[in-house]
């Protein structure tokens, strides 16, 4: 088999014209015959690029409001045959079909089409038949065929080219038709996305692409290999704009979508300032104030220790008073909706800070969580919504004034890893996080540890303090660490086939104890 093929028929249809009379010219140039329909074909005639009109190959018209132009015997047929087997090669001239070398073709614009407001039929007319079916067909014989679906490899193409002789090698050939395989693959995953979502499936199919994949410098370890895929369909803090500092890892990837969740999720339930400090993927410090300096200085003091090399997600614009607060404060990235310009010059002299600008999530995201394991992957839907029953079952009753302290709690606490328990209290100016446990093979580890970290942060009285568990308490010994540590309030989720006896001994200490009805693990 031949390493270089001459191009000397060039069949080309695009949606992005980027780039395209350059290539068109140079084809021309090369005295490779090009053969286009629609509004490919009256772009490069316009500029004086000549065209074989599609029919002229086809034998039959563009009909159907342009639904049909390439799919064809012809078409197909000169794409596929092998250009070295005698009995193709014998077929194809007793068939009249002559050798198409080159396939510049990019799809209709399905993606940007779904992005913006549109109906079904307006999609629907967005779905390209026949430039895949071409895309696939030259890919399939890169033996002999040069497929390009990306403007971005017209140069690549065009080095191939020797004065006016126009070839390609099989390097070439290869490696885009790999590409032109991802291009199809990734086409055909989005439109069945959206489809699952017009139609109100799940899960919704996730779209990896090599096509959206940025390698990242390495994964939770130096050893590990790592990449990012973004998906263009959402608009998630993957796709946040990066303003400075180093490139972030996979585990500060992990760690920014886990600040920004968080703080959306309390943003739903306040009008203020809303800060989030996370660390390995818990928040270590949240809080809500009047403005964002009170905010983040609550947050902060929520862990001071832990916020060391933390994430920090604002809900507001971030000032120059941020700035100065965290100037003498190491952090690995900050995530705001915006950033006022003295605190972009501040904030210039950490050189490896980096900042991230994002609006704030809005607690609404509809992709499926989803998590490998060996052999397969395990995917849910997101824990998402506000906890709205409330049932006091203890004799002291649970204050209506410490509700919207409950649900802030709730809020951050079900962002915390499994067993989670987090204290939190009202402040003069508004609500923070003021003690935390979580990760630990029981309850009661977690439990001593938020406690242990309240008392640690000066927060001696916990008696107006609310504590918030992610899931039941399996027995009475929990509430008696609560009782020890002057707690009153109580929040949890209920459901223990010990549900009384934890009752009770909460009525034998005064204490106030909530059920939720509503679990919220984070494995």
């Amino acid at each position: 088999m031949q390493d270089k093929y001459a191009i000397k028929r060039a069949l080309i249809s695009v949606s992005d014209k980027t780039g395209l009379d350059r290539i068109g010219r140079r084809l021309q140039d090369c005295g490779v015959e090009i053969i286009s329909s629609g509004g490919t074909r009256k772009y490069l005639e316009d500029r004086q690029i000549a065209c074989t009109p599609i029919e002229q190959v086809t034998g039959n018209p563009e009909a159907f409001g342009g639904r049909m132009k390439t799919i064809s015997f012809p078409v197909a047929s000169a794409l596929l045959y092998r250009r070295e087997n005698s009995n193709d090669q014998k077929q194809a001239k007793e068939l009249g079909i002559e050798a198409i070398d080159l396939v510049i073709c990019n799809l209709y614009p399905f993606e940007e089409v779904a992005r913006r407001d549109h109906d079904m039929d307006e999609l629907i007319e967005h779905i390209d038949i026949g430039g895949p079916t071409m895309v696939r067909a030259a890919a399939k014989n890169f033996n002999f065929v040069c497929i390009c679906t990306d403007p971005d490899q017209y140069d690549v193409l065009m080095d191939g080219f020797t004065g006016n002789s126009a070839e390609t090698d099989l390097s070439t050939r290869q490696n885009f038709s790999l590409a032109a395989f991802r291009h199809t693959a990734r086409y055909d995953a989005v439109i069945a996305n959206q489809i699952e979502q017009e139609m109100n499936i799940f899960p919704v199919s996730p779209v990896l692409s090599p096509e959206t994949a940025t390698t990242l410098r390495y994964g939770e370890n130096p050893h590990q290999r790592a990449w990012l895929y973004r998906d263009p369909q959402r608009d998630g803090l993957a796709s946040a704009e990066f303003i400075q500092g180093k490139a972030l890892s996979y585990n500060n990837y992990l760690d920014a979508d886990a600040a920004w969740r968080s703080n959306g999720d309390l943003n739903s339930l306040s009008d203020q300032a809303v800060v989030t400090v996370i660390k390995h993927l818990n928040p270590c410090g949240a809080a809500t104030a009047p403005d964002a300096v009170m905010a983040l200085t609550q947050a902060w003091a929520g862990d001071p220790v832990s916020s060391f090399g933390s994430i920090i997600c604002f809900n507001r614009l971030v000032g120059k008073d941020v700035a100065e607060w965290l100037s003498d404060k190491f952090v690995e990235v900050i995530i705001a909706p915006d950033f006022e310009p003295a605190a972009l010059a501040l904030f210039s002299k950490k050189k490896n800070l980096r900042l991230l600008r994002h609006p704030v999530y809005n607690g609404q995201e509809d992709a499926p969580v989803i998590r490998s394991i060996s052999g397969g992957w395990l995917v849910q839907d997101e824990d998402n919504g506000v906890d709205t029953d409330f049932k006091t079952v203890t004799a002291a009753e649970f204050s209506e004034d410490k509700l919207a302290l409950a649900r802030f709690g709730i809020m951050v606490g079900k962002h915390l890893k499994s067993n989670a328990i987090g204290l939190v209290k009202q402040t003069d100016n508004g609500m923070g996080l003021i003690g935390a446990g979580m990760g630990n093979p029981n309850r009661l580890i977690s439990l001593d540890q938020a406690v242990d970290k309240a008392r640690d942060n000066g927060h001696k009285d916990l008696s107006d303090a609310v504590l918030v568990s992610d899931a039941f308490f399996s027995f009475a010994d929990n509430i008696e660490i609560a009782a020890s540590a002057g707690i009153k309030f109580i929040i949890q989720p209920g459901g223990s086939i010990k549900d009384e006896q934890v009752i009770a001994a909460c009525d034998a200490h005064n204490i106030a104890m909530t059920f939720t009805g509503r679990r919220h693990f984070r494995h």
